[in-house]
């Protein structure tokens, strides 16, 4: 048997990826920025919305004017302007005076406050009763309301969402300086793995690994290829492995990770020009034999990782390690971190201290709390009150029903031995 390393924690094996340095900057028009990393702070470049605009349909004027308006006791204001949509108005309210105003229109000089058409009413003439009393900046947003000019908005390394690209289209943007995404190829090795398209005859199996790897490559962000299957065959390995880091920033390989006679990938890795082995083994589970390594290939750093081939220990890893890599490749600043819920654990799991396990769970609401009940329900270390039940689903991890019927992994860490039925605890959502 090949030894393994030095076995790893989660933490330390996080910790290399810091070193692997960022992507290029790229140009993208701002309707294909969706979901891109932005590559530098993005600071307001005007006020917006740039003047002061009426948040409803009524009269602009002095909230001065209508102190201590009511119904039985109306104040009475002088109508002397149209605000028109979209114009800049040309007139200045003196005491007294008001402007009929729409939604969005601009405020005229003067006024500091809108009071709506429905506490308003005709008195005859351009005169109008006001039934209500306002105060300054009612029924307005003012013109650096939305953003002062100068003001940080957006953090580089920040994952642009639909809300974020009609941020950058009210300053104008069009084009958006972002991360390149990284190109990936995910390889898939073993005498036993036929494509999935094909009918394995016995002994074989479809190849899992290249699309569920691939898919998870594309949700952070990457452009992902499958680069196709080779045997166990060290030469073959090489070649195809050598290929590809001519062309690709991370180099994944499914499979042959392990220290058995059949697994090459280490040996492959260390091979390759200015080559460094950083990680062969974490202490986790399932995905002990994870492989991050580095290689310079024409001048350009490649990344190079090694997954296990049991199907539930490749994604795992690749959630718990890849992801992250993916992210900071592309200038994260933290956007991987999968979203938790606190659950209550239906059944009592085992755990070996010294590893963190991940375990798969199913999550169902919880009934809720009796009206005016004190809810006794545990809580987690960080005092969140459980929602769901989390149903731990066993199996081996060379099966992937259990994780495609999850809905998320509960983490158990290193210094504990298992929790039991009725624990409060994380789960970390699947995207």
């Amino acid at each position: 048997m090949k030894p393994f390393l030095t076995l790893q924690s989660v933490e330390s094996v996080l910790g290399h990826m810091v070193a692997f340095p960022l992507l290029d900057v790229e140009s993208v028009a701002l309707d294909e920025a969706t979901g891109r990393l932005l590559a530098q702070d993005f600071y307001a470049t005007e006020d917006l919305p740039g003047f002061d605009r009426s948040t409803v349909d009524g009269f602009a004027l002095r909230a001065r004017d209508v102190f201590g308006a009511q119904e039985v006791n109306p104040a009475l204001v002088d109508c002397v302007a149209d605000c028109r949509m979209g114009e800049v108005p040309d007139c200045t309210l003196a005491e007294g005076q008001a402007a009929r105003i729409l939604t969005g229109g601009m405020l005229p000089q003067g006024a500091d406050c809108v009071v709506m058409v429905e506490y308003t009413r005709p008195a005859g003439g351009s005169l109008v009763e006001i039934t209500r009393s306002q105060a300054p900046g009612d029924n307005v947003i003012f013109r650096d309301d939305d953003a002062a000019a100068g003001s940080l908005l957006l953090k580089a390394g920040h994952r642009l969402r639909p809300q974020d690209i009609g941020l950058l289209a009210a300053f104008g943007v069009v084009d958006v300086e972002v991360r390149r995404k990284p190109l990936v190829a995910v390889l898939s090795t073993g005498d036993e793995v036929v494509p999935a398209s094909q009918m394995p005859p016995p002994g074989k199996i479809r190849d899992i690994n290249a699309h569920s790897i691939a898919a998870l490559c594309r949700e952070a962000g990457a452009q992902a290829t499958r680069a196709g299957i080779v045997g166990d065959d060290a030469a073959k390995l090489k070649s195809a492995i050598t290929q590809l880091a001519e062309n690709h920033d991370v180099v994944v390989v499914s499979g042959g990770s392990s220290a058995g006679m059949r697994d090459h990938t280490v040996e492959i890795f260390e091979s390759l020009p200015q080559a460094q082995l950083l990680v062969h083994g974490v202490a986790i589970s399932p995905g002990k034999p994870f492989i991050l390594a580095t290689a310079k290939v024409n001048g350009r750093h490649i990344c190079l990782v090694g997954l296990p081939g049991h199907v539930t220990s490749a994604l795992v890893c690749a959630r718990v390690f890849l992801t992250p890599l993916l992210e900071h490749l592309q200038g994260s600043v933290g956007s991987a971190k999968p979203p938790q819920v606190a659950a209550v654990l239906t059944r009592s799991v085992a755990s070996a201290q010294g590893r963190r396990d991940y375990l798969r769970v199913r999550l169902r609401p919880l009934s809720c709390e009796p009206a005016g009940q004190t809810s006794t329900r545990p809580q987690t270390g960080l005092g969140l009150q459980p929602l769901y039940e989390a149903e731990p689903i066993m199996g081996a991890s060379g099966l992937i029903s259990g994780i495609a019927a999850a809905d998320g992994l509960m983490v158990c860490p290193e210094n504990r031995e298992g929790y039991d039925a009725g624990d409060a605890v994380l789960v970390e959502l699947f995207r």
